[in-house]
Formats: structure tokens, sequence, C-alpha cells
């Protein structure tokens, strides 16, 4: 049905190259077709009124779909087409004996155009040969008679390879021939391009012309398959394509085509010469099979694309006719004409792939066209199309291959060739022929396309047909070839993996459990085949069941890479002891709930499943809320008001009388381990009525239970995780007072329980059995559920389980992100000097590390011992597994390493903090974080005068980042005094000079260039200090959104832009001076520099005539409420830019928000 993109080609092919060149081609293509129809279109000639029926067949095309889908199709075809003639001119294939796009070798014309101009034009052609003759001799006028003459020649040659290439070269008196380019032959012309983009070396291999095709349509394909929405029909095609990698081809053909003859042929060699060949363990079950001629064996492609999987079938097939003892002038015919077929809802593609075929034979026996010619062979190839008079092809071009053709109905179709839709009729009887009878061997890479994205015919008919495998049409696919193939034949796929594992596909899997048998699987690494966005795995399908019989397995998920996908796969199979074959009776598949392919698990742990209790039992793992919105209703807990959001450690009756509108939400997170990643919140306000109420909207009056699921469960505490991981996955235990959400699926198991089963999930039982159930990327509540559980040594288990969370718990706090952090780390492990400190803290946090390392080590052992599992598993945890200090350490070669300009930028974060008074030097916690407060509450939080204080806030909230000391509340001011305070004055200028040395720059360097980006990845594109910044940074100043008010910006223009222009002024009157009177260098260095200061002070006059000033006479509010997405996009191009927050694709979605105020967004 879809188009399988191509095979993998040899080291010597630039892919890169070929995908340039196509999609240049494209570009090309369009644009000068385009231009030729305007022309054709809006042109008055005696030469079109000679062609009025064609022009007329252009409008009726144009009339029938549109321009730019006529401009499409006559793009691709002669992309096509010129991509053939180039293919055939590489390697000495055309039927006329001369190269029609290509020159002779030291020449620069077609040689077809050069044969011409010497007068030897092939009589084949069917062209008025005088007329070219006269036009190169300039007897007949012609603008450029070369290119005029060429242009003729191109199509004869096009029109002569009908004979030989009907389905390809189509007879050009349609307006295909009326919108050819006109620039045919000059170094810029499409010809050119196709010569350059295909050289000889890359036309030896006949997967170019797949590869090629795939490329030219891959920007429409990315296009599509990034829009997220449904699919119209003609979407279908291009949507649904994927690359299908050489040795995975070759493998699904080995093991399907070649299994089969072997069977039929238990004593061939041919299998010995086949690489990825797997030799079955189930030979003593197997019945024997009837014999059956070469010439009966039929192989079936539904999806068959450009041909890949024919192509590579043709070259088996070729051996298993050569072991027959057939003449080799005899097997290319034989195998195109009896032995491989193929269909696709892509008419190009399917063209293609005919093409291919004939060049598999040509390859093969260099007279095989001849016989074409003569014999009118053609491949068993079609493609599907509309056809309303029939009720099963109604709507071909969306079902595909999923029509079901009987065989007695197949038989039963007669063509009247009389009839009005006769021609068609002959049409419609070969995909009935096609899909009407049953093969020997099926083989696919189906399209992957998600029951959400279906369209809308395709999706109906999926679910009343097939609602086993609706989820997905690659699922759908699996059943229906097993349907198109024999009893007892072979089916072999490309698909998503997702199908072995996750509850959508368990009925898919109980019927090819209970009804089919799986020969052998390769399960690829999660990223191991570039070419897809979803992990893949490729296996082999016997159409019946075999009693006690064992199938075999390849699990690849150890090794990273789509480079080693299949030299680990052959080291597989000519090794299996190599510790990734598995041989595995598949009816042990039934003794797991949910029936998932866990292939590599050990019998013990399959008999854990019915003899321990599950999770679903004892935790009640749960989904968790959507909010449908949560750009609207989820923030970050720092950008809220802290007095207005409802922390950990709450009773649900105390949140809900606490009338708080913020509440802390589990929304999963990144990798951690115990304890964490609570940074989110969700408005909460008058128990989620204002959420409420918009679900209620969203779903026109429906119930809002439909998104706020097991409410009864929130604010009690529990274990959550990511329901969405890019890792192993993390568990973490959480208190009371939190709400959870679909992408932090928790569990809740009895209080006494939570230590010991929090210790299972993150042990390597758990991890080891979820692979099973959860492969991918998604951790679901479902999951967690049918993992089973074992009780032993619970005191000590939960004892071990307790330290770790403590541990962690540290160490999350310890952290700004943290709603509970309390200070920095080196203000609280506070030495002689700053040296002194960080020495403190490494050994601090180093015994930390590794006592927690020893702890899940020691988890891991007790764990495998209560399930007795010491003979599959070891307790070693690797210290890139630890999670704890992720940004402040990296492991290098299995040592902790500190990242000391990490811990020091975190250092600078606090610094900062103190100046504006969210934190404090005299107390620890946050201090100013609500909106509005004021250095008066400051004091009256520390509890301490202006005298008292340890190190002041900013008194006005705004500190000046300049490239030099400009002012006395200059950022580097603020923070050397900060450094005296908290280190003493006496080791100030050594502690200075350490603090420079782990950021590794001085410290005004860091603050202009490297404190806002890091500011901005602390605190996730959402920060809380805010940088106004003139265009090109010559002005900056940071202010605390919490005590931002709207005289702000007035303070920021009249007390500190102003003065700073004042300043410069001043500055370059200086420089005037010495330009006067200093010496020649000094005036040549103050020359520079007053010209430097010119081009800043015209940028400060900009900014501040065109951008400060008119915001700041509006006296903008902000709503802490609305988030930082909203409030930083107040302010225009005033305030410094930030990717993902206030640039131009950021800015558009703010301006689509229905609840706030648009008109504020700048």
């Amino acid at each position: 049905m879809t188009l399988n993109k191509p095979i993998e080609i040899n080291c010597y092919m630039n892919t890169n190259t070929l995908k340039k060149f196509a999609q240049e081609a494209r570009t090309k293509l369009i644009s000068q077709i385009g231009a030729k129809l305007e022309l054709v279109l809006n042109t008055d000639s005696s030469l079109l009124r000679e062609k009025a029926s064609q022009v007329k067949k252009l409008q009726e095309a144009i009339n029938a779909s549109s321009k730019e889908q006529v401009i499409d199709k006559v793009a691709y075809t002669w992309f096509n087409r010129l991509m053939a003639l180039r293919f055939m001119d590489a390697n000495d294939y055309q039927p006329i004996g001369i190269r029609v796009v290509t020159p002779k070798s030291g020449y620069t014309l077609p040689e077809i155009l050069d044969e011409a101009k010497q007068g030897n034009i092939p009589d084949e052609l069917p062209v008025n040969q005088q007329h070219i003759y006269d036009v190169l001799d300039g007897k007949i006028p012609s603008t450029n008679a070369q290119n005029e003459a060429y242009k003729e020649l191109l199509i004869g040659a096009c029109n002569h390879l009908n004979i030989v290439f009907p389905f390809l070269f189509e007879k050009l008196s349609d307006y295909s021939e009326l919108l050819l380019p006109d620039d045919l032959i000059s170094e810029f012309s499409i010809v050119q391009d196709i010569i350059d983009g295909m050289n000889d070396e890359d036309c030896q291999e006949v997967e170019i012309i797949g590869w090629l095709y795939q490329f030219y349509i891959s920007e429409l394909n990315d296009e599509l398959i990034s829009s997220k929405k449904k699919y119209k029909k003609e979407d279908l095609a291009p949507a649904s394509q994927l690359f299908t990698p050489k040795w995975i081809v070759e493998y699904m053909v080995d093991n399907t085509l070649g299994q089969l003859w072997s069977e039929i042929n238990p004593t061939t060699k041919v299998t010995d010469n086949l690489e990825f060949y797997i030799k079955p363990a189930y030979k003593e079950q197997l019945q024997a099979r009837a014999t059956k001629s070469i010439e009966d064996i039929k192989f079936f492609e539904p999806c068959v694309g450009s041909g890949h999987i024919l192509s590579y079938a043709f070259d088996v097939f070729y051996k298993m006719y050569e072991e027959q003892g057939y003449n080799p002038s005899e097997i290319p015919e034989l195998i195109i004409t009896k032995n491989l077929y193929g269909v696709d809802i892509d008419q190009r593609a399917a063209q293609l792939a005919s093409f291919v075929l004939l060049m598999k034979g040509q390859q093969k026996h260099r007279r095989f066209l001849r016989a074409v010619e003569k014999k009118h062979i053609q491949p068993n190839i079609s493609f599907y199309q509309d056809f309303e008079f029939d009720n099963h092809f109604k709507n071909a071009t969306a079902l595909g291959s999923l029509i079901t053709i009987e065989p007695e109905e197949a038989k039963a179709y007669k063509v009247d060739k009389n009839s009005l839709f006769g021609e068609r009729q002959a049409e419609v009887k070969k995909l009935y022929d096609l899909l009407g009878q049953r093969y020997d061997v099926v083989v696919t890479n189906p399209p992957y396309i998600s029951s959400s994205r279906m369209e809308g015919s395709l999706k109906q008919y999926v679910e009343a047909t097939y609602p086993e495998t609706k989820s997905d049409l690659f699922a759908t696919f699996i059943l229906r070839c097993l349907e198109l193939c024999n009893e007892d034949g072979l089916t072999g796929y490309m698909t998503p993996f997702v199908w072995m594992f996750i509850l959508s596909y368990d009925k898919l899997r109980e019927i090819i459990i209970n009804k089919h048998f799986i020969n052998n699987l390769i399960q690829l690494e999660y990223s191991g085949f570039d070419g897809a966005t979803v992990p893949i795995c490729t296996f082999t399908l016997r159409n019946n069941s075999i009693s006690d019989a064992k199938g075999s397995y390849i699990r690849l998920s150890d090794f990273k890479g789509s480079k080693v996908q299949s030299p680990k796969t052959l080291e597989a199979i000519q090794n299996p002891n190599c510790g990734w074959f598995y041989t595995v009776n598949q009816t042990d598949f039934i003794k797991i709930p949910g029936y998932p392919i866990g292939y590599w698990l050990n019998l013990e742990i399959v008999k854990l499943f019915n003899e321990c209790e599950t999770l679903k039992e004892i935790a009640n793992p749960r989904k968790g809320l959507v909010t449908l919105n949560d750009v609207r209703f989820v923030k970050y807990w720092y950008e809220m008001d802290f007095y207005n959001t409802s922390f950990e450690g709450v009773s649900k009756s105390e949140v809900l009388s606490n009338n708080k509108k913020w509440n802390l939400l589990n929304k999963g997170g990144g990798q951690c381990k115990w304890y964490g990643m609570n940074s989110y919140i969700i408005n909460w306000s008058n128990n989620g009525q204002e959420l409420k109420d918009y679900i209620i909207e969203k779903y026109n009056g429906g119930s809002y239970t439909k998104e706020i699921r097991s409410e009864s469960l929130y604010f009690k505490k529990g274990i959550t995780w990511g329901g969405v991981t890019s890792g192993t996955p993390t568990f973490r235990y959480f208190d009371e007072g939190i709400i959870f959400s679909s992408s932090g699926p928790s569990a809740f198991p009895n209080k006494e329980k939570i230590n010991y089963i929090l210790g299972f999930l993150n042990s390597k039982i758990s991890l080891t059995i979820l692979e099973v159930f959860s492969p991918t990327l998604s951790i679901l509540s479902g999951d967690i559920a049918k993992l089973p559980i074992r009780y032993k040594n619970e005191s000590f288990v939960n004892n071990l389980v307790n330290n770790l969370v403590s541990a962690s718990k540290i160490a999350w706090n310890s952290k700004e992100n943290s709603s509970l952090f309390t200070q920095n780390e080196l203000i609280r492990i506070i030495g002689q000097d700053i040296e002194e400190t960080y020495d403190l803290y490494k050994q601090y946090w180093k015994n930390k590390f590794f006592q927690l390392h020893k702890n899940e080590e020691e988890l891991n052992k007790q764990f495998i011992d209560i399930y007795g599992l010491q003979d599959e598993l070891t307790p070693d945890v690797p210290l890139k597994d630890i999670t704890i200090l992720k940004e402040e350490t990296k492991i290098v070669n299995n040592q902790l390493v500190f990242q000391e300009k990490e811990i020091f930028a975190q250092f600078m974060s606090y610094a900062v903090g103190c100046m504006f008074g969210r934190y404090s030097l005299d107390k620890e916690g946050l201090i100013l974080a609500n909106q509005g407060e004021t250095l008066e509450d400051y004091l009256e939080k520390v509890g301490m005068s202006e005298t008292e204080v340890s190190f002041l806030p900013d008194d006005d909230n705004i500190i000046p980042i300049l490239d030099d000391e400009w002012f006395e509340d200059d950022i580097v001011n603020r923070f050397n005094e900060f450094l005296k305070v908290a280190f003493g004055k006496p080791n100030f200028e050594k502690n200075l000079a350490f603090v420079e040395e782990c950021l590794g720059k001085d410290v005004r360097k860091y603050f202009v260039k490297d404190f806002y980006p890091d500011h901005i990845k602390r605190y996730k594109k959402r920060p809380i200090y805010w940088m106004f910044s003139s265009p090109k940074g010559s002005f900056n100043v940071l202010i605390y959104m919490h005590r931002y008010t709207p005289d702000t910006l007035n303070q920021i223009l009249n007390g500190y832009l102003k003065e700073y222009r004042e300043k410069l002024n001043t500055h370059i009157e200086h420089l005037n001076h010495l330009i006067e009177t200093g010496s020649s260098s000094e005036q040549t260095k103050a020359s520079k520099e007053k010209d430097k200061l010119n081009v800043v002070l015209r940028e400060l006059q900009e900014y501040e005539r065109d951008v400060l000033y008119p915001l700041a006479t509006e006296r903008i509010p902000i709503d802490l409420d609305d988030g930082v997405l909203v409030n930083y996009n107040k302010f225009g191009t005033a305030i410094k830019k930030v990717a993902g927050l206030n640039d131009t694709k950021a800015k558009a979605k703010v301006k689509k928000f229905d609840w706030i105020d648009v008109k504020q967004i700048r």
C-alpha cells in the first residue's frame, strides 16, 4: 500500500549528495513546468493552435484537480523518465543502442543529438527525421536549433521506449509533452542536473532508482509527518514511507523465500549463501512439504513501493533457478512473469518497481530487453485506482491491499470489452487477480499510520474489518499479509516493535501466538534505525501453528546505533551462544499478562506471574489528570507567588481549606530516583473548579471526569514516575499534598508498603520485567500494575529505601529548583576560604554519592535474592545510573568528576538571588517570593534593620550588567561585596581569583556573556530574573520579576539608560581631548574607541526612543498567575530575546491564548 524507501546502498554511493540532487531537481522541475504551464495557458500562437487537443486536455486536467497537482504530476513524470534514461545510458541498456541523455566520453551534448548532427537518427525512433535535420542545418529558423532538435529526439526516444516500458514511458501526445522544460541541453538544464546527479558509478546498482524517487518526495513526506494532521487520501502514500535497510530486506527474504525453498528442496545449497538466513530450531516438528515446481512459487509484496524487496527476491529466485539447472537466458523472464507480484497505492512507485525488475533482468541477460520488446513481457505489478463502477475498488487509493478479494471472485470477474468501462475493467481485473490469489511468500514493510491520523474511509474500514489491530495500519497489515498467504506459507515484515508489548496490540499477539508461528524475529535497539522515529523490529511468521516448536529471536537492545545492527545480527546468526540469540517456545508468552513477546525472559521470571500478586492489587497505579491546556493551568512553582501555592506535606483537608490557587503536581520529568522532580504546580483554586469548567466546556457539557481521573487519590502520598522517559525508568516517593497528571502517573500502596514497593520498582528485578511490558518511551500505569511483587526482609529493605529517599531529598533540595531550597551549598559548607569550602563540598557530596550507590547495589542484591535470580542478574549499578548530582558531576572513566563551572554557576545564581532579596545571607530559605514585595518586606522577614543585615538587597530592583563599572550598583560590584560578606574581606582577592578560575573567565565576562543563558537553562526558559537589553546588548539591566512594578521601566529609563548615555557622552569628551592633545598612539586608540561609542550611542538612542520610552509611559502591569510565558511577552523588544520564550514562534503562540488580554502582548 505504501512506498517502502530504499535499501542501503553500497559504501561508495553518497546518499547525502543524492538527496540534495533529487530535492533540487524537484524544485527546479516544478518551477520550470509551472512557468511553462502559465505560458501555454496564456499564449496564443500558431504552434499551440496546432496542439489544441493537448491544450484542451491540460485544461481538463486542471479543472479536475488543480494547477498545483498537474504541475506536480508532470514534474515527477519527467523526473522518473529522465532518471530511467540516465540509468540505461550508464549501463549501455538503451534498446536503440545510443545514449539518450548522456554524452559520449569527451563530449558535452547527449549522444543522440551528436549522432543526429552527424546524420544518424535511428530508424526505430518515431520522429520526423527530415524536420530535425532541417532544424539543425538552419533550413528551418529556430532560436535554439540544437535544443529544439534534442527535444524532438527525447520525446521520440520516450515514445519508442513505450514498447518496452509502457508503464513508465506513455505515448507523449498528451499535455506532459507541452510542459517539458524549454532548456534541455545547457549546463543549467535539468538534463545536465540528471547527468551530474547520477554518476556512472552510482548507476551500477539499480537501487539508485528507488533512492532518488524517495529523496525526490522526501520534503513532502517530512512536511506531512510533522503536520500532525489527519491525512487526506492523497497524503497516504507519501506520508507512510519508510526506508527499508538493505540488511533487513535480505533478512526478510532469506527467512521466507529461502526457508520455503529449503523445505521444498531439503538438499539445497542456496540457503548456505544467504547471509541472514537463520536455521530453524524446529526442524523435527516440521511436516514434510509437498514438492512444488520453482515456477509455481509465488512471492507477493502488497506495499511494493519502488520494488526493493522484489529486487532482492529476484536475486534469490535466480540462485534457486540456477541450482535447478535452468538456462540463464530463460531465468529473468520466468522470475518476472511467474514468481514476483506487487502492488501499491502510489502509481509512480509501482512504475519504478516494474522498471527495476526489468533492469534486474537486463543485468542478468544482456539481450533480455529485446525479449521484452518481442514478447511484451511485463512485471506482475500494478497500482490502485478508484473505480466508481466496482464496489471493491471505489476507495482503492485509501484502502490499498487491505481490500479483500476471494479467489472465487477473481476467477469469476470478466472483462466486457464492448462495455463503456471495458478498458477500465481490464485494469480492475489485474487487481482482482493480484488480490484474489494466495501466495507462498508475502513480505512487506507496511505503512505506519496511527488510527488518529488515518483518512476517514480508511479508519472506518480498519475499525470494521480489523478491530483487533485498529490502533495502527502496520498491525492491520500483519493480519492482512497472513490472509494473502497460503496455509503454511511464510510472511516477513519490518514494523515498529510496539506490537510485541503494549496493551493496544494484545489481541494481535493472541492471534499470532495461538494461530501462527513466529519463525524468527530481530528486535533492533531503540535508535537502531535512522530512517524511523519509532523503534523497529523485523520478523517472519509461518501461516500455521507448530506444536512444541521454538522460534529464534535476536535482541539488539544493548547495541546502540544503526551501524552495528547488521553486524551484531550476523554475529548472532553465526554464534547462537553470543548472549543475544534466544530460542523460545511462544506458548510461554501466554503465561505473561497481556501475552507480551518477552522472549529474553528467564523461565523463572515467567513463573512469577503465576506465583505472585501484582502491583495492581496492592499499589493501585493510576494515570492521572489531563488539563487539555497545560500552558494555561500548569506552571513551574517559581513563576508564582510563593504564598499562593500549596506545597508538599499538606493533607487534603488543609489544601482544600487554605484557599491557595496553585498546588504541586507530579508531571514526570527527567531521570530522578527516590525523590525530586516536583517543580510543577497546577491551578487548583476552589478544588480545581476553573479547570473542571474548562474541560466541561471543551466536551460540550460532558463530564470533567473524562480528564480529571482518580480525584479521590489526590493529595495522598505515593510513588510517581515519568510517563515518558528517554532512558531507564526511575521511580520516586512523594509526600501528601500533591496532585498527579497523566505525565506523572502514580501508585498508592499502603503507607507501610511504600518504601518496599519503591525499592522494588527501582531495582533490577522490576526494570528487567518492565522491559517486556514497556520497552518504548512510555511507562503506563497499566504496565506497572502487571509487575509481580514478592515480600521478604521487609524491615531491612524499608530502612535501606528510607536512607535512599533521605539522601536524594537532601540532594534535590540543595538546588534552587526545589521549593525547599534554603541556601547554596558553598554557603552551607563554609570553610576558611572558598577553595577550602569547595574541597569540603566535594568530599561531602562524594561521600553522599557513593553511599547512595552502595545502598542501591545492596537493594539490588536483596531483591535478586528474594526473587531467586542470582544466576540471571548482578546487583551492580553503573555510576551513570545514580541520579543525584547529574548537573554537578560527570562520570569519566568510571570516576566521579566534579564540574566546577556548573557548581560555581549555581553559586553565582544564588549570589544574584541575594542581590535581589530572594535569598539572604542572614536567614535561610526564600525571603522575597511574592508579587510586589519590597525592601521593607525583606527587612521584616529577616527580622533586622538596614544597618544590621550583612548584605542588603538592591533597593530599586535594577542591577546593571555592562562591560565596565559605570554604576555603583553594577553587578560585579555587588558580587564582590557579596563575596566579602560571605567569605570575609581578608581573603577576598584569593577567593575572587578562585571563583574566576572555576568559572573559566573573569566575573564580569561571566555576567555579561554567560549568566543569562545559564539562568534561562536553569529555570527551563521561565526565568525569574529578566534582562532588559538594547538590540546589540550594549545596555543590559537585570530585574527580579516578583519585585517588578509598573514604574520599573521608567526607573530603568531615567535612572540607568539616560544616565548611561550621559556617562558615555562625558567619556567621549575625554576622548576628544585625547585626540587633540595625546600622543600619536593615544590619538589612534581614542579615535577607535570614540567611533565604537558613537555606534553604541546611536543604538541606545534608538532603544530609548523607539522601544523603552513608549513602554515606560504605558506603566505595564504583570500578573504572576499568568506565568512567565505571558508576562515576559508584554515587553516586546525591550527585553532579551529567548528562544522558546519570546521568539517569533513563541510570541505567535501567546497571541492565540484565549484566556488573557492578547492586546498586552507586544
